[in-house]
């Protein structure tokens, strides 16, 4: 594996070697297929000597590897790409480049090599050849060392070299390493470019230096030619026998056979197709909105309960979708945003496309096809496409037509559309893909409660407090102990102490230490004896459960969840802020730790995550509340949700429910929709405040501030207030949490918590 700077020949192996840097360059491997088996076996076993090992190169997966030499042979007779390079064995180990032929480059790599390989050896005439190695590992890493009995040979008889298995087991252990795969050192394609047009021109100059020229080297292409003329001669032989002897032209190949077995499975597609586009897609109130996170600005498109829909990749898209019906809804929400966004093509006359996302990571843009709750990373990939040469390449021939239009609405117009084979690893995720279980983990985060603590939760949804988002066991308790081991969790933490301190509303005691009384880890306290570990506060605050789009046993878990907050917490249906802030007597720990619990099994709409075609749209917090029968006499206006509070107050919003509700439970007098004083100016149409407390205190829930007309009334109430001289209360959503601090003048002495 060279570092020179410069394409050399190497005389040995009869190649112009390319040369490559280890610690920077691409390592591919190269697709086999079953004609290429014995080619590629007959070189592996040549390079298979102790001598040849050296340590592994920086980009090597195994322990080991063997520095070979290879041929990059272009091959314009491929029918599925003409770009097509062939990895061939050097030239000194025999016969033709059809003989000596092992693979073929990915097309991934071929934007990088195609074109300068072609170059380099039409105006040469000779052989071009890359670095790369073989990988080894320790026969320990592979199961079946374990399996051989008293170190016997396991017995080969029935093993048949493959695509996937070269060498045998009992070649690999005479060897003393496992064979991994072939891979080769490819430079970049600025630095592959500049390699090329460097030789040659050096070439050019000097060969310019002579008037009489010397033969031309045997060119690969002649040399293709021929061999390729050769094995038409033996296959038309071949088939003609074939055909003779039983009607067929020759033996199909698996390459021929998966083929088929894709372009059949594709078919069906077209038709569910035109069904999909002609059904609404159930997404509702579109918006676009800016997040930065450490300094990362995305633009994403979001739907009216919080739900990801799609997002615009800057600084000029595309805009990639979770359906792509939503695409002209889409690009409105993002001019609303300000985003400077045209409309590809007519969407209109580009009416047949798949029901596919595309995932633009990268340089490599991946394809995939939807499949119901099944979340955007398991999907099963149908092709991709290179932005860079406008390239794209379909699993499925029947599927060419309608990802261009893909494409197309995504405003990329594909130059070349060619039909490929998928690489081994896209091929091992389609398959487990067609097999993964339907369905998305409502689990979005890791708990881990005590036996003692799951207690205060019915045992139909305790199974919820310990479970892990990929459904495996969570770490629980010691058996015969209530705590798992205690460990420091997050002791000098600023955002733990803020967690804490928020849900409490009291300052954390700093020489307070003890075990959180939901799992046993190492806490701090705001109150005392309520001890909560860094996890547990944060849990309580972002929920365990997410919403998936389909119903099942956990939102059986959150219906109680919420009923039980709104009968031993809220007297009435909780808002969304109001859960920041526990509101129990803190001197009754155990009616704590239930609260904690029941805001574990809550989820948040933020937190929903949805397969590319969910069963239901995700569910507002409104919505949460009236599928848990909290809403029963709420009547949805252009305010809110109008209801009854627990004292009979009728409420227009639900955020007013909630200061009604608590004022009533903490004992404080108030009269609802008081007058205020006529002023021949500023109230001259009748303006009431939400409440009046016992001392004359207006107060003012203030719900609607982003609304124009809204907030000029308001100021116009403050304005009566301040002229009257009137003690004027107001409090927003935010201040849910804090409201025994904002009426503590009013409280009565005896108000716990």
């Amino acid at each position: 594996m060279s570092s020179r700077e410069t394409i050399q020949h190497a005389p040995d192996v009869g190649l112009l070697m390319i040369p490559g840097d280890p610690a920077k360059d691409f390592s591919p491997g190269f697709a086999v297929f079953d004609d290429s088996v014995p080619a590629l076996r007959a070189f592996v076993l040549d390079q298979l000597r102790k001598e040849n090992i050296k340590p592994a190169v920086p980009r090597a997966k195994g322990g080991a590897v063997i520095p070979v030499r290879v041929g990059l042979v272009p091959r314009p007779d491929n029918d599925y790409d003409t770009r097509a390079v062939s990895v061939t064995a050097p030239p000194g180990h025999g016969g033709s480049v059809l003989d000596r032929h092992m693979g073929y480059l990915y097309s991934s790599a071929l934007h990088v090599t195609s074109q300068s390989i072609r170059d380099l050896t039409e105006e040469t005439g000779m052989p071009v050849g890359c670095h790369g190695w073989i990988e080894l590992y320790d026969l320990e890493d592979d199961g079946r060392f374990y399996d051989d009995e008293d170190g016997e040979d396991e017995d080969d008889a029935d093993w048949e070299p493959s695509r996937h298995e070269l060498v045998s087991w009992a070649e690999q252990k005479a060897f003393g390493y496992g064979v991994g795969s072939v891979r080769v050192l490819l430079p970049e394609r600025q630095t592959m470019r500049a390699l090329v047009d460097a030789y040659l021109a050096a070439r050019r100059q000097k060969t310019d230096r002579y008037t009489e020229k010397g033969p031309a080297p045997a060119g690969v292409e002649q040399g293709l030619r021929r061999a390729l003329a050769e094995r038409l001669a033996v296959r038309l032989r071949a088939g003609l026998s074939h055909r003779a002897a039983g009607g067929a032209w020759g033996r199909e190949t698996e390459r021929d056979r998966a083929r088929r077995r894709r372009d059949a499975e594709a078919r069906p597609l077209l038709h569910a197709w035109e069904t999909y586009r002609s059904s609404p897609h159930g997404f509702r109130d579109l918006r676009a909105v800016t997040r930065s996170v450490f300094h990362h600005t995305r633009i994403l498109v979001l739907d009216g309960s919080g739900v990801e829909v799609g997002q615009y990749h800057q600084p000029d898209g595309p805009l990639t979708l979770v359906d792509e019906r939503v695409r002209a809804e889409a690009l409105d929400a993002l001019r609303a945003h300000g985003v400077d966004v045209d409309t590809p093509e007519d969407l209109v006359t580009l009416d047949g496309f798949p029901d596919a996302v595309v995932v633009a990571d990268g340089d490599r843009w991946s394809i995939r096809l939807s499949k119901p709750g099944v979340s955007r990373d398991g999907l099963p990939e149908a092709g991709w496409f290179d932005p860079d040469s406008g390239t794209l390449t379909v699993y499925a021939t029947s599927l060419a037509e309608p990802l261009t239009v893909l494409l197309r609405r995504h405003g990329m117009r594909p130059l070349l559309v060619t039909w490929g084979t998928p690489r081994e690893e896209v091929e091992r995720h389609n398959l487990r893909a067609a097999v993964a279980p339907a369905g998305i983990s409502p689990v979005g985060r890791s708990s881990r409660v005590t036996a003692a603590a799951q207690r205060l939760i019915p045992e139909a949804h305790r199974h919820w407090l310990g479970a892990k988002p990929d459904d495996g066991e969570a770490p629980t308790a010691r058996a015969g102990s209530l705590l798992p081991p205690l460990v420091d969790d997050a002791a000098e933490n600023p955002y733990y102490r803020r967690a804490l301190e928020a849900l409490f509303g009291a300052p954390v005691d700093p020489a307070g230490r003890g075990p959180c009384r939901l799992c046993g880890r190492s806490s701090q306290s705001a109150r005392p004896g309520l001890f909560y570990c860094h996890g547990c506060c944060a849990l309580a605050r972002n929920g365990v459960l997410r919403d998936t789009g389909a119903d099942g046993a956990w939102t059986e878990a959150i219906v109680y969840a919420l009923r039980r907050l709104a009968e031993i917490e809220f007297s009435g249906p909780p808002s969304l802020a109001q859960l920041d802030r526990v509101c129990v007597p803190f001197e009754d720990h155990t009616l704590v730790d239930e609260v904690m619990l029941c805001r574990f099994l809550v989820p948040r709409p933020g937190s929903a995550l949805l397969s590319a075609r969910p069963s239901r749209p995700a569910r507002t917090w409104t919505e949460w509340l009236g599928h848990a029968g909290l809403l029963t006499d709420g009547v949805r206006t252009s305010m809110g949700t109008a209801t009854t509070a627990t004292d009979g107050h009728l409420c227009r919003s639900l955020f007013e429910r909630h200061v009604d509700d608590f004022l009533h439970h903490r004992g404080v007098a108030h009269e609802p929709e008081p007058a205020y004083p006529r002023h021949p100016e500023l109230n001259t149409t009748g303006l009431r405040a939400d409440w009046r407390l016992a001392d004359g205190t207006f107060v003012e829930a203030l719900g609607l501030m982003t609304k124009e007309a809204y907030a000029a009334k308001v100021a116009r109430k403050r304005e009566l207030a301040r002229h009257h001289g009137l003690r004027l209360v107001t409090v927003t959503a935010e201040d849910l949490g804090r409201l025994p601090e904002i009426f503590a003048d009013w409280l009565p002495e005896d108000s716990a918590g």
